[in-house]
């Protein structure tokens, strides 16, 4: 047993849930613009997201 209690394994699994619904959201809004055809716009949304996803990435590093 890892000795976790309830309260924090339900709170660790409601941050994977949180975490897995940004990253489709994130993931459905470049599909969408994808669709449009627009490559500029995809492009800039892409570059959006690496540096949001980079931020984050530092953010749970520096925990």
């Amino acid at each position: 047993m890892l000795g976790y209690t309830l309260a924090q394994v339900r709170g660790f699994l409601n941050a994977t849930a949180r975490a897995e619904a940004a990253r489709d959201a994130r993931l459905l809004s470049v599909v969408a613009i994808g669709a449009r055809g627009d490559a500029r716009n995809l492009e800039h949304t892409l570059d959006q997201l690496t540096d949001k996803a980079n931020s984050h990435a530092h953010f749970r590093s520096n925990r």
